[in-house]
């Protein structure tokens, strides 16, 4: 897969009415890869309309080993944007991409609130200069149909 597969691009470099479209996860990947060089933890919640265009992005910055953040933080702006799905991206400055028992817990908690909002939370990507990991392709993001049916999901709407 190329970048120019991730985004539906016009002359500008940007999608239908100006604003890229995230497709695939390695699209969140390439989209926002220069994180994975930051030596502090950037948590980013970037808000979706139905044809998967960003509308919003909520950029929060911690410290080393984290970010303090809540749902809210990320819902929130989304909310108000009208979107109706959210990813959520952040770094590991360490190098390893692998989610830590911390990103798990706020994965959930943020798969709960987005629920209740009625807006799908798609995915969290981890990006670091090790590789990357896509929560839902690895199957500890699953949407609430996916569960229902014991099988992971990969980006389809939930």
């Amino acid at each position: 897969m190329t970048e120019s597969q991730c985004w539906v691009v016009d002359a500008r470099g940007a999608g239908p009415g100006g604003q890229v479209q995230l497709r695939f996860p390695l699209c969140v990947v390439a989209r926002f890869r220069d994180l994975a060089l930051a030596d502090v933890e950037v948590l980013i919640g970037i808000g979706l309309d139905a044809e998967r265009r960003i509308v919003c992005e909520r950029r929060m910055t911690g410290t080393a080993v984290g970010v303090a953040a809540a749902p809210r933080d990320l819902l929130a702006p989304a909310l108000a944007a009208g979107a109706v799905a959210l990813i959520a991206v952040h770094n590991h400055p360490s190098g390893m991409a692998t989610p830590s028992q911390a990103d798990l817990a706020f994965t959930r908690r943020l798969g709960a609130a987005a629920q209740l909002c009625g807006v799908a939370l798609l995915d969290h990507v981890i990006v670091a200069s090790g590789g990357w990991c896509s929560l839902r392709e690895s199957g500890w993001l699953r949407t609430a149909a996916a569960q229902a049916r014991d099988v992971v999901d990969t980006w389809g709407w939930p």
